[in-house]
């Protein structure tokens, strides 16, 4: 059986093919699909709509149950009903800068020091420290014990599989050797 999302994706598609063009409604929705975890402010600005425009459109789709309001914070992150609860903060750190630098280094190279990851992404060791808290208490990636602690992914398919569906221009712009584990 097919969700929501998908029987209002097919909807929308089918109005695209007979009218050629979108609703605004619509157009959040899509929006939101294809950039998922995206925040309020960006979806604002994205659709270039008013504030009280957007948080109309936001709460009327979420009363429809199309989408769903992250909100941690003060950061509200948007998502449609299709998006699997284990993959949001994933997509989360994907949508940030310094955890996606980490996530994609360990995905190049597995079981990496603090100083080795400080090194690979630039960024201070205070800004990696912050981040790297952050991604091991959301068991994206794991502290490896013994003598010197050593950091992996958690389930490194997973966030292959979601740089490969959300964040394809990543495979782009990284190292060739990086383009191989998704292939």
């Amino acid at each position: 059986m097919k969700s929501f999302t998908e029987l209002r994706t097919i909807e929308i598609e089918s109005s695209i093919a007979k009218k050629g063009k979108l609703t605004r409604e619509e157009r959040i929705i899509l929006e939101i699909k294809n950039n998922p975890g995206i925040r309020f402010r960006e979806l604002m600005k994205s659709m270039n709509l008013a504030n009280g425009v957007m948080s109309y459109y936001i709460q009327k789709l979420e009363k429809l149950g199309i989408i769903f309001t992250e909100r941690s914070s003060g950061v509200s992150r948007l998502f449609t009903d299709n998006i699997d609860r284990s993959d949001m903060s994933i997509i989360k750190f994907l949508r940030t800068p310094t955890p996606k630098k980490i996530m994609l280094v360990l995905l190049k190279d597995d079981k990496l020091t603090f100083r080795q990851i400080t090194e690979k992404i630039q960024m201070s060791p205070s800004t990696t420290s912050f981040y790297m808290k952050k991604l091991v208490t959301s068991n994206v990636i794991r502290v490896l014990n013994g003598g010197n602690n050593k950091y992996i992914l958690e389930n490194k398919k997973q966030i292959s599989n979601l740089i490969v569906l959300y964040h394809p221009s990543v495979i782009d712009t990284a190292s060739e050797n990086l383009a191989d584990i998704f292939s």
